[in-house]
């Protein structure tokens, strides 16, 4: 008996417009899902359809996309279950595409020579190696509520880095970043954790931006955010083991507790972390506009540890009788969030 339950197509279709197909893909074992394999649903879908990617114990692989899709997966980091992709693949007819609530095992490309995409959206997944945007790159992209480790590289040729017109907020970011077209690129409301690297790759054009974000590091030397043109303003940063040197910029709060509801080392774990500011935080209320510093800033949008898509209901068995008699009755028990 498979003892999961997912959002109903009646449910997607009454949250989504009504002109686009929903495609649902599982490739668990005993799934009756319309798919079971993820390539062939993104190659069947029509544009703009959505793919509902059932939560599995099975990767599904590498994926290209060819054509503006909304991917939508159960979760990044469940106890139970993860909706989980090896490289995702961006083609050359593959603007106006967003992605949510999955997994990304390894790498993410946006490589197509001479061809820019443009309105890419990235929310609630988890990254676990190199976002990607090299020769024609990206314009228009929004990275909100995931789980990052490296968003770009050290690459500074015109073939490499390519992100323009981008807004990356509300992310827990765990490696480095790196930005060479920083002209357009804002980066505010992060958390940063470990001993994070971030590039300005055009240090001649100006100074990269940071801005409403902490730092949360621990490390058993003194934590050095700092980097050539780079520029911090209303950030506080925190190495609950040793020090941390002054960050450049104004309005910066250095080496101060953020107290977090729960948080006891800079390693983000989904089922333990809650990066909300206790009574007292003295990231409350500094932000550039008065707002708080870090990922739970006022705002619609609500980060989640799980990766749960934000508008879409979970639906899940979390308790079942083990063993029923003849005749007698099946106890249920199913919890839900709205998300």
């Amino acid at each position: 008996m498979k003892t999961k339950l997912f959002l109903s197509i009646a449910l997607m279709l009454a949250f989504f417009c009504y002109s686009q197909s929903v495609i649902t893909v599982d490739n668990s074992v005993g799934s009756n899902a319309q798919f079971s394999d993820l390539q062939s649903a993104i190659s069947s879908a029509s544009n703009n359809d959505i793919i509902y990617v059932h939560a599995s114990e099975i990767n599904y692989g590498n994926i290209t996309i060819d054509k503006p899709l909304t991917l939508i997966g159960f979760s990044h980091s469940d106890t139970d279950k993860e909706s989980m992709v090896t490289d995702l693949i961006f083609g050359s007819s593959a603007s106006n595409c967003r992605i949510t609530g999955l997994h990304i095992t390894d790498d993410v490309f946006v490589d197509n020579v001479g061809v820019t995409l443009t309105n890419l959206v990235f929310e609630n997944n988890r990254f676990d190696d190199a976002i990607n945007f090299d020769n024609g790159g990206a314009n228009d992209v929004l990275f909100r509520g995931n789980i990052i480790f490296n968003l770009g590289d050290t690459g500074t040729s015109s073939g490499s880095n390519n992100l323009t017109n981008a807004i990356v907020e509300n992310n827990i970011i765990t490696n480095n970043i790196y930005i060479k077209l920083h002209e357009s690129v804002s980066i505010k409301n992060n958390i940063f954790l470990n001993e994070n690297v971030i590039g300005n790759l055009s240090t001649a054009t100006g100074d990269l931006i940071i801005q409403d974000c902490i730092f949360y590091s621990s490390i058993g030397s003194i934590y050095n955010p700092n980097n050539t043109g780079v520029v911090f303003e209303n950030c506080l940063t925190y190495n609950n083991l040793s020090g941390v040197t002054n960050l450049v910029g104004t309005n910066n709060i250095n080496d101060v507790n953020p107290l977090f509801v729960s948080a006891t080392d800079d390693l983000f774990d989904a089922a333990t972390d809650d990066y909300h500011l206790q009574g007292g935080s003295p990231a409350i209320g500094v932000g550039i506009s008065g707002g708080d510093l870090g990922i739970f800033n006022a705002g619609p949008f609500v980060f989640n540890n799980f990766g749960y898509t934000n508008g879409i209901p979970t639906v899940k068995i979390t308790a079942i009788t083990n063993s029923v008699t003849v005749g007698g009755n099946l106890e249920v028990t199913i919890n839900t969030n709205s998300n």
